[in-house]
């Protein structure tokens, strides 16, 4: 077997396909440790209204096995249950109104648009949607196997 397809089976079988030093893995979980932050009062800020707090726990809820969301994650999580709110009152005045109005584009339709490009930003950043969750998965399973051949 060629040197080089070696040396890939032990660094795939070693779990380190970043070629990171076992000293740098170390140091690397021994921070992330230190940095943990609780996700032991995830509740949904006061200001939202009573349809994005039900929105806010049914996220919390999805993803309380996992240790993905914590209480840092409260103010963008309330800022996309926030604007997802905003996001149907927009598909709401859309419906009543139209689309265009006196031959021009409503004005609502572009405020819709942007709400949804910054949606899919913190959908992204917080996982809600599949591809950040997949994002999310690979690197999760990779961490892992570099755990266990740590200790």
């Amino acid at each position: 077997m060629p040197q080089t397809a070696k040396n890939v089976l032990q660094l795939v079988a070693n779990g380190n396909y970043n070629h990171k030093p076992k000293d740098e893995l170390k140091r690397r979980a021994k921070n992330e440790q230190k940095l943990k932050v609780s996700a032991e009062h995830m509740d949904p800020p006061s200001y939202l209204d009573n349809g994005a707090k039900k929105q806010f726990r049914a996220i919390i809820k999805l993803f309380k096995e996992t240790d993905l969301l914590n209480e840092a994650d409260i103010n963008e999580i309330a800022r996309y249950c926030d604007l997802t709110k905003e996001y149907k009152s927009c598909n709401s005045y859309l419906k009543r109104k139209g689309r265009f109005i006196g031959g021009k584009l409503n004005p609502a339709l572009r405020l819709k648009l942007q709400i949804s490009a910054e949606l899919d930003k913190l959908a992204k950043n917080l996982g809600l949607n599949p591809a950040a969750r997949a994002s999310l998965a690979i690197n999760m399973t990779d961490d892992q196997k570099q755990d266990d051949d740590d200790f």
